[in-house]
Protein backbone atom coordinates (compact mmCIF):
# COMPACT_ATOMS: atom_id res chain seq x y z
CA UNK A 1 0.00 0.00 0.00
CA UNK A 2 1.35 3.38 -0.95
CA UNK A 3 1.60 6.12 2.07
CA UNK A 4 -0.17 9.19 2.32
CA UNK A 5 1.91 11.75 0.82
CA UNK A 6 2.29 9.67 -2.36
CA UNK A 7 -1.56 9.32 -2.02
CA UNK A 8 -2.10 12.57 -2.31
CA UNK A 9 0.55 13.82 -4.57
CA UNK A 10 -1.24 11.03 -6.91
CA UNK A 11 -4.43 12.35 -6.81
CA UNK A 12 -3.12 16.20 -7.15
CA UNK A 13 -1.39 14.98 -10.72
CA UNK A 14 -4.50 13.32 -11.27
CA UNK A 15 -6.63 16.15 -10.07
CA UNK A 16 -8.94 14.40 -7.89
CA UNK A 17 -7.37 17.27 -5.31
CA UNK A 18 -7.02 20.58 -7.01
CA UNK A 19 -7.16 24.04 -7.08
CA UNK A 20 -10.89 24.18 -6.50
CA UNK A 21 -10.09 21.94 -3.35
CA UNK A 22 -7.95 24.01 -2.26
CA UNK A 23 -9.73 27.26 -2.66
CA UNK A 24 -13.34 25.72 -0.68
CA UNK A 25 -10.38 24.96 1.95
CA UNK A 26 -9.28 28.31 2.06
CA UNK A 27 -12.80 29.66 2.42
CA UNK A 28 -13.77 27.33 5.18
CA UNK A 29 -11.19 28.57 7.58
CA UNK A 30 -11.32 32.16 6.53
CA UNK A 31 -15.58 31.25 7.57
CA UNK A 32 -13.99 29.44 10.67
CA UNK A 33 -11.97 32.72 11.68
CA UNK A 34 -14.82 34.79 11.03
CA UNK A 35 -17.17 33.75 13.66
CA UNK A 36 -14.52 33.42 16.33
CA UNK A 37 -13.94 35.97 18.92
CA UNK A 38 -10.42 36.92 17.17
CA UNK A 39 -10.89 40.45 15.58
CA UNK A 40 -8.69 39.43 12.39
CA UNK A 41 -9.39 41.78 9.00
CA UNK A 42 -10.70 39.86 5.80
CA UNK A 43 -7.92 40.20 3.90
CA UNK A 44 -6.01 39.00 6.93
CA UNK A 45 -7.92 35.76 7.83
CA UNK A 46 -7.51 35.00 3.66
CA UNK A 47 -3.71 35.29 3.91
CA UNK A 48 -3.59 33.27 7.15
CA UNK A 49 -6.22 31.07 5.79
CA UNK A 50 -3.93 30.43 2.46
CA UNK A 51 -0.82 30.05 3.96
CA UNK A 52 -2.48 27.30 6.57
CA UNK A 53 -3.63 25.04 3.38
CA UNK A 54 0.01 25.88 1.67
CA UNK A 55 1.49 24.18 5.20
CA UNK A 56 -0.90 21.68 5.19
CA UNK A 57 0.08 20.29 1.75
CA UNK A 58 3.48 20.77 1.72
CA UNK A 59 6.28 17.87 1.26
CA UNK A 60 7.23 18.59 5.05
CA UNK A 61 3.82 18.23 6.55
CA UNK A 62 2.28 15.20 4.34
CA UNK A 63 5.77 13.02 5.01
CA UNK A 64 5.10 13.71 8.96
CA UNK A 65 1.34 12.91 8.20
CA UNK A 66 1.79 9.86 6.20
CA UNK A 67 4.69 8.72 8.80
CA UNK A 68 2.27 9.57 12.01
CA UNK A 69 -0.62 8.11 10.54
CA UNK A 70 0.64 5.34 9.02
CA UNK A 71 -1.38 2.37 7.31
CA UNK A 72 -5.12 1.94 9.20
CA UNK A 73 -4.83 -0.40 12.02
CA UNK A 74 -6.57 -3.94 12.20
CA UNK A 75 -10.29 -3.72 12.00
CA UNK A 76 -10.01 0.45 12.23
CA UNK A 77 -12.92 1.40 10.47
CA UNK A 78 -12.19 4.50 8.18
CA UNK A 79 -14.04 6.89 9.68
CA UNK A 80 -11.73 6.26 12.52
CA UNK A 81 -8.62 6.17 10.43
CA UNK A 82 -10.19 9.97 8.85
CA UNK A 83 -10.65 10.88 12.49
CA UNK A 84 -7.25 9.68 13.51
CA UNK A 85 -5.30 11.44 10.35
CA UNK A 86 -7.77 14.86 11.22
CA UNK A 87 -6.03 14.72 14.41
CA UNK A 88 -2.63 14.20 13.76
CA UNK A 89 -2.79 16.84 11.02
CA UNK A 90 -4.26 19.37 13.42
CA UNK A 91 -1.72 18.54 16.12
CA UNK A 92 1.20 18.77 13.14
CA UNK A 93 -0.56 22.12 11.92
CA UNK A 94 -0.16 23.92 15.40
CA UNK A 95 2.88 22.67 15.98
CA UNK A 96 4.11 24.55 12.11
CA UNK A 97 2.08 27.40 12.98
CA UNK A 98 2.59 28.37 16.43
CA UNK A 99 6.37 28.27 16.35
Amino acid sequence: MRDFKEFVKSSQRKQIINSSSSQELTANISNTLAITALTISSGDRENFSSEVVKVANSDEVLTELSQSIGEPKEKESEDEFVERAKSALAKILKQKLIK
